[in-house]
């Protein structure tokens, strides 16, 4: 937006149309809460003068001046008319006879030049020499003055003159007496404000010894708004010293004031209120505004005629707020967060398909939008309120008010997620799902209110990446709850986020699904049963041999992602764990059966779990990876799994490391083919990348133990010579290599010790008190 200029009273008002750069003076057709400014000054002169008609001087100057247009007649000629008056007139000017005729043939002959286009400078000093007498005398005419030179600081040729000479130096002492007449402070605003447009010498004038906290107070007057806020607009624009001086000066706190005051509703000032809002977006702190500042300025975007623009500046105002702390707390202790929310309802446009869904109240709309164009910024705006509201709702005093869910709040929420508004469903899922972060509260979503469900049909049906991602976000968190787990593998988890294990899907998608599944598996032989169930239940069909799993293992083979990789290989791990747990031994049957289809129908099983011990970059997916090597060699079809993966040098070099305790050689590891660098998902979640000293030296005992059992455990298969794909002879020279370390002298006796297992923490997010937060 473009430096305004401050017209006159008596000239067209310009329109509200973004494009249109100039205000005007406050008058009865802008605002009726606004009073009239005094009649144009060349009226008020006229009239001053006619009261004498005998002053053959005056007379002569009226008959001259009568023959010029508006356009015409000359500003020093004016002046000279002006401060003929306030010598005859009111005696404010003292001039000898000499003198006075001196200064009349100067403003004519500076008159003449700036008619050739020729700033005259010196008059301008004599004007202000002037000036300062009928300020001191309090001249009535002062006024009249201030207008003639306020109207020709709107061309940019008299701006810097009008500093030069002192004008706008002047004027800002009018103004900082603050007891000047509202017509002499309008047109010493007017002045200014246009003398500032573009001019950074004139700004820097304002800047200087604190000019501006006198324009700042002025805030204060309700009838000089609309000249005053246009003012700072143009000594601020594009200039950060005047912006961190009306900063520290209050004038944001004032701003709010005067918008919650409701005095510039539908005025054109209100456009320039805005942009000033956006001058101190990047540098306000909670100092700087009030408390109420979040919901005034929420509120004021709501209005029904404002210009969109306007309502981009009042929203990105309140975001500034709701980035600090203090407003979010304020925000939810005061029950404001459902203003926002009454926005982004607001600003929806209508659904572009039809529906026989009938629209619930919680859904009623706007009138349309007027173009694309719009659109697309009240889009941007609603992701932008989304955004912050993701923040509010992960701080704990939001999951403290509203976790009981019996609020209107979580009701319109609620609804918002059965609805088909693709912002409205994100925001619910962001923040039901940091709400999500108890166990009472994921227990009711899921039993009383059935969130699942909704969530589901989303995942079925939706394909905007960020509602997805939310969504698998949000039955991540309520998947960690063991009651839920069952839940929703009934309710065909797995099987529905499986059309995210594809190369073709989004990574973030992927390594979300991939998240969940093994959130909802962890500790549940049901849903590992769901996990490695058929594709098709046609014998017929290729789709027969492949399970959910296989999937997952396709996307580990296929994907460049690290953290996809690795998450794949948290899931392998879960399965193992669970397959050995205490729940799984109590039917024998079925953990005979889900471990021969595990190995069986999943050849390349042991690739994750090679990744996990080779890399070097978390020491505590390494050790998970030997925790899960040696379970898996517990039975024949594993041992030989295991031992296929020795073949390889990296993983055989790992175990040997391990084992001798050669930390060299582990690092030396890491430049293995495994050991991806892209990582467009982000790092694995919950994992330690950086443990102490003593938890890494914790760490390479426990994996030097499980390394030992695993070696063990591939022995004891290979005695009962059910290693079918391993030679005597080839294994025995292996196994010598491993006793023949000093280190190993007790390895010469059968290792009965069962698998060591690490905390369970190490492997999985502990069960929390809060749970993550759902970004």
């Amino acid at each position: 937006m473009a430096d305004v200029n401050l017209i006159s009273e008596d000239e067209v008002p310009c329109s509200r149309m973004r494009s249109a750069l100039s205000l005007q003076t406050p008058s009865s057709h802008v605002s009726t809460a606004l009073p009239t400014v005094p009649a144009s000054p060349r009226t008020t002169i006229t009239s001053a003068l006619e009261a004498r008609p005998d002053s053959p001087s005056i007379q002569i100057a009226l008959e001259s001046l009568s023959l010029l247009s508006p356009a015409q007649e000359g500003m020093f000629r004016s002046l000279a008319v002006i401060f003929r008056n306030a010598q005859e007139q009111e005696g404010s000017i003292s001039l000898s006879s000499g003198g006075a005729e001196i200064v009349w043939t100067s403003l004519q002959r500076a008159d003449a030049s700036s008619r050739r286009g020729l700033q005259d400078v010196s008059a301008l000093r004599a004007t202000r020499d002037i000036l300062e007498q009928m300020l001191w005398s309090q001249s009535h005419l002062l006024g009249d003055a201030a207008k003639i030179l306020a109207d020709a600081s709107r061309d940019v040729v008299w701006r810097d003159p009008l500093g030069d000479a002192g004008i706008v130096n002047f004027f800002l002492g009018v103004i900082a007496t603050g007891t000047a007449t509202d017509q002499l402070m309008t047109n010493a605003l007017r002045l200014v404000g246009n003398a500032c447009g573009d001019n950074d010498a004139n700004r820097q004038r304002v800047v200087s010894d604190n000019n501006l906290r006198f324009i700042v107070k002025q805030l204060e007057n309700p009838r000089l708004l609309s000249i005053v806020i246009p003012v700072l607009y143009n000594v601020c624009s594009e200039f950060e010293p005047a912006q961190r001086l009306a900063l520290s000066d209050g004038v944001y706190l004032r701003l709010i004031e005067v918008l919650e005051s409701g005095l510039l509703e539908s005025t054109p000032s209100l456009s320039y209120l805005c942009r000033l809002l956006d001058f101190f977006e990047d540098n306000l702190n909670a100092n700087d505004s009030s408390e109420s500042a979040v919901e005034v300025l929420f509120r004021a975007a709501g209005a029904t005629d404002l210009d969109v623009d306007d309502r981009v500046s009042l929203v990105d105002a309140a975001i500034a707020h709701l980035k600090l702390e203090d407003y979010q707390r304020h925000m939810v202790e005061f029950d404001l967060v459902d203003v926002p929310l009454s926005l982004l309802v607001q600003w929806y446009s209508p659904p572009r398909a039809s529906s026989n869904r009938q629209t619930s109240p919680a859904e009623i709309l706007a009138p349309p939008i007027r173009d694309a164009g719009e659109e697309e910024q009240l889009s941007l705006m609603r992701s932008n309120i989304i955004q912050v509201l993701s923040d509010v709702s992960a701080i704990p005093e939001f999951a403290a008010k509203y976790a009981p869910m019996d609020s209107p709040l979580v009701e319109t929420l609620l609804g918002w997620l059965a609805g088909s508004h693709i912002q409205l469903q994100l925001c619910s899922c962001i923040m039901l799902g940091n709400l999500a972060r108890s166990d009472s509260t994921c227990l009711a979503m899921i039993s009383r209110f059935k969130v699942h469900e909704s969530l589901l049909n989303i995942l079925k049906f939706s394909s905007d990446t960020q509602v997805l991602h939310s969504v698998l976000g949000f039955l991540r968190n309520l998947g960690l709850l063991q009651v839920n787990k069952r839940v929703l593998g009934e309710a065909g988890t797995i099987d529905i986020v499986s059309r995210f294990l594809s190369t073709d899907a989004v990574t973030q998608l992927s390594h979300a699904a991939v998240s969940l599944i093994r959130q909802i598996i962890n500790g549940s032989v049901y849903n590992i049963t769901s996990l490695l169930s058929s594709l098709s239940l046609d014998e017929e069909s290729p789709a027969h041999s492949k399970t959910y799993l296989s999937l997952l293992l396709s996307l580990f083979d296929k994907s460049d992602d690290i953290a996809v990789k690795v998450e794949v290989s948290r899931v392998a791990t879960a399965v193992l764990r669970c397959l050995h747990s205490s729940q799984a031994l109590s039917d024998p049957g079925l953990q005979n059966h889900l471990l021969h289809r595990l190995f069986s129908l999943h050849p390349n099983l042991c690739q994750p779990l090679s990744m996990m011990v080779t890399q070097s970059r978390w020491p505590i997916i390494r050790s998970e990876g030997w925790f899960a090597m040696a379970l898996a060699s517990r039975t024949t079809e594993g041992s030989v799994a295991i031992d296929t993966a020795l073949q390889q040098v990296e993983v055989f070099g790992a175990l040997e490391a391990t084992i001798h305790g050669d930390s060299t050689l582990l690092a030396a590891l890491s430049g293995s083919p495994t050991a991806v660098t892209s990582n467009a998902a982000g790092s694995p979640e919950s994992i330690e990348s950086r443990p102490s000293a003593d938890r890494k030296a914790e760490m390479r005992t426990k994996d030097r133990e499980n390394a030992m059992v695993l070696v063990n455990e591939l022995l004891k298969n290979r005695e009962r010579d059910q290693l079918a794909n391993v030679t005597a002879t080839a294994h025995r020279q292996r196994t010598a290599r491993y006793l023949a370390h000093p280190v190993h002298a007790e390895s010469a006796q059968p290792m009965l010790a069962p698998v060591r297992r690490l905390p369970m923490e190490d492997f999985s997010p502990p069960r929390p008190t809060s749970r993550p937060k759902n970004k």
